[in-house]
């Protein structure tokens, strides 16, 4: 069988399945914020659809508040502590804890701790440019911790032309607040509209297809038709024939980023295992095959449509526990086949 070898920065061609090293991606240093942004998915690659950002960070000041005229943004915390803030609401969030900021909603965000790490998805992408014009390429383990430079000599003319030449208006009349409580009912459920949100950690609605859980983040209706986010996890117990038998989606990309345990993909017959910190791209039209290969596994999954996250939730059950089940349940073959065809998905 092909193997698929991870390797350190995306192709630069659209249309092809490739996989990433733990914390490598192209990577850039913003100067003077403590902090790598390492690009794991560009509109170059998913043919402008999505970009998917990490960026790993120390402590420092938020940002400046500024909103996109286009560009959607998502916050999902992996490690440490971040603050966003998103129109007049902030919170304070840890692992697993994600905010959602639609285009025209004024946000910033905060890198708190020693070292703290988030992920973002970015649609339409392109946008990422941004980061490549105002950042320096990055060739380090992790992030420069000082920046002894003028910043009025490197970082403030760059800021001014990027807001000229990009999606990003700044909003420095807005006056700072500090992030607030997070609110019982309010932070618990998806809004089900294109709205600006955060949803606590482990509130998620979640469904079970076979062993495997499927716990959502954000739907098409939280994205204005344009993504969909959640986490999957499940284990080597459990067969999970429905998606080690393969899938194929011909419209929408698919990205994985692993969090715990190790997956094993199948991607147009070259497999490839990965494991935390680890990245898959799964381009449209791609059949992908998904395997847990420890006791233990799980993963973030970004779609640029409903993909593998609305199959689960239309095709699978609604599942209450905070854990993976403890046997394989019955998969409903009848309502997978009606949502795949709904869907245009190959299964198999």
């Amino acid at each position: 069988m092909a193997t698929l070898q991870p390797s350190t920065t995306p192709p630069e061609e659209a249309g092809k399945a490739y996989a990433l090293e733990s914390l490598c991606g192209e990577i850039y240093y913003i100067p003077f914020s403590k902090s790598a942004m390492r690009l794991l998915v560009t509109g170059k690659v998913s043919d402008g659809a999505i970009a998917l950002v990490s960026t790993g960070g120390s402590g420092g000041d938020p940002i400046g508040f500024h909103y996109h005229r286009e560009a959607h943004d998502v916050f999902l915390c992996l490690k440490g502590q971040i603050n966003v803030w998103a129109n007049d609401q902030a919170r304070t969030m840890g692992p697993g804890d994600f905010a959602s900021v639609p285009p025209g909603v004024i946000h910033q965000y905060q890198i708190l701790g020693d070292r703290s790490e988030f992920i973002g998805l970015i649609v339409p992408g392109g946008w990422e440019d941004f980061f490549r014009f105002l950042g320096e390429p990055y060739a380090g383990a992790m992030w420069p911790a000082t920046d002894d430079r003028n910043p009025f000599e490197v970082l403030i003319p760059r800021l001014k032309e990027a807001a000229e030449r990009f999606d990003m208006v700044p909003q420095p009349h807005v006056q700072p607040f500090a992030p607030q409580p997070w609110v019982d009912g309010k932070d618990s459920v998806l809004p089900g509209g294109l709205r600006p949100y955060f949803l606590r950690a482990g509130t998620e609605p979640a469904y079970r297809l076979g062993g495997s859980v499927l716990r959502v983040l954000a739907t098409t209706k939280e994205s204005g038709g344009k993504f969909a986010i959640g986490s999957i996890e499940g284990s080597s117990f459990h067969e999970n024939e429905i998606l080690a038998s393969g899938l194929v989606f011909p419209s929408v990309h698919h990205a994985f980023h692993i969090i715990e345990g190790t997956f094993g993909f199948d991607v147009d017959g070259a497999a490839v295992s990965l494991t935390a910190a680890e990245t898959l791209y799964v381009p449209k039209g791609s059949r992908f095959e998904v395997r847990f290969q420890s006791r233990y596994a799980k993963a973030y999954v970004f779609v640029s449509g409903g993909g593998l996250v609305e199959l689960f939730a239309k095709a699978g059950d609604g599942y209450a526990l905070p854990i993976i089940p403890e046997a394989e349940g019955a998969v409903d073959l009848a309502r997978l086949e009606q949502v795949s065809k709904e869907m245009g998905i190959i299964l198999g």
